[in-house]
């Protein structure tokens, strides 16, 4: 029976540490994070990229770094003002907004009713986000 080299059972040991989440927090994961959240994805979606912390590590840390918690709040509250300008947008735009769809062999533009209860659609989809991020973000004052 061979003996294994030192350096074959360190190789697989850090061979085996790096495919590990991260569990220690460091600004650039922090920043990493927030940025992936600007930029369109979720918390879930990026706590399942394999390089990422789990959520329950992301929501130690902002418990336990305070920098990490203003950055992450900052970075939620320039979502839910994009979120709010957008929601603007579609209330603006809700009595010259036509689509084109096609039924049957026809174009048909549509104007009017069904394209204002679309707008209210989104404007309460948006609505419904909001009112869930919100109280995450800016915790309520104690009286």
């Amino acid at each position: 029976m061979a003996n294994k080299l030192p350096e074959e059972s360190c190789v697989k040991n850090l061979a085996a540490k790096s495919s590990l989440r991260p569990v220690d927090y460091t600004p650039e994961i922090g920043s990493t994070i927030c940025e992936r959240l600007f930029d369109g994805e979720t918390l879930s979606e990026i706590c399942r990229d394999p390089a990422m912390p789990d959520r329950p590590t992301v929501m130690r840390w902002l418990a336990q770094h305070p920098k990490f918690l203003d950055e992450y709040v900052f970075t939620c509250q320039l979502l839910l003002e994009d979120l709010a300008a957008e929601a603007v947008s579609i209330a603006d735009n809700a009595d010259t907004e036509c689509r084109e769809r096609v039924r049957g062999a026809k174009v048909v533009t549509l104007c009017g009713r069904e394209e204002l209860a679309r707008g209210r659609l989104r404007l309460a989809i948006r609505h419904w986000v909001a009112e869930r991020l919100i109280p995450k973000i800016i915790p309520q004052s104690k009286s």
